[in-house]
């Protein structure tokens, strides 16, 4: 568990923005997460979709490129600068924190919502699904991808299982080490915070390495066949 003296999440990122794209191109990211959490969402043409937690816009762009109306926002100040400086005019990119209320959203203002990786930032996930259910309209779709509450759990050694605890990544980018905190969730902390909320779970994925994977990190390849990594998942606004 990390100490009082970690950064916040908004530290880090504000301290990774400026060489996060690494993170992006690394396999598990390119070869495995992104391309599994894009083929679950439906076709974006025409409607207008959320981007929570947007980080450098990765998620806004491709939103944008396929016809999308696309507001992004981010808690860290460092990566809403560069994803405007991403997306140019293809998306609205604002500063607002998708653990808090999201006050600059009307009631049902949204087709769907894309969360790409960001949601285990947040501690407890019933008030954003709360917030999720109220501003995309009826049958709208939600789409996110999260850490695999098992590879969490072995990982990080965790003792229970069933808690949701605060633990701490550590990431080496361009010779520098930053830590991230972020908080691992079973399962279950997954599921029902959304069928609570008004959600029906529409399809679940624990996506498996492409054939680039291989090619990018061997020593990997074949362990990540058969060991989970990622939770992508859809579900609709049964409201």
């Amino acid at each position: 568990m990390p100490s009082d003296e970690s950064p916040t999440i908004e530290d880090a990122y504000d301290r990774l923005s400026g060489t996060y794209e690494a993170r992006e191109v690394d396999p598990y990211r390119a070869d495995m997460e992104f391309p599994a959490t894009t083929e679950l969402v439906p076709d974006p043409q025409g409607k207008r979709v959320l981007d929570a937690g947007c980080g450098r816009g990765r998620y806004a762009a491709w939103l944008g490129e396929r016809g999308a109306d696309v507001l992004a926002v981010d808690k860290s100040s460092g990566m809403v600068e560069r994803a405007r400086e991403r997306v140019g005019g293809r998306a609205d990119v604002r500063r607002a924190d998708i653990g808090s209320p999201l006050e600059f959203a009307g009631d049902s203002e949204f087709d769907g919502i894309v969360s790409g990786l960001s949601l285990h930032y947040v501690e407890d996930w019933r008030p954003t699904f709360a917030e999720f259910a109220r501003i995309l309209r009826p049958g709208g779709f939600l789409v996110f991808s999260t850490h695999h509450p098992l590879d969490d759990y072995i990982a990080f050694e965790a003792e229970n299982y069933f808690e949701t605890e605060r633990e701490r990544m550590t990431w080496s980018v361009a010779g520098d080490d930053f830590d991230v905190p972020f908080y691992r969730r079973p399962l279950s902390e997954v599921v029902n915070p959304l069928v609570e909320t008004g959600f029906q779970l529409d399809e679940l994925v624990e996506p498996k390495p492409r054939d680039a994977f291989e090619e990018k990190k061997p020593e990997s390849y074949e362990k990540r066949l058969k060991y989970p990594t990622f939770l992508c998942i859809r579900a609709s606004n049964a409201g």
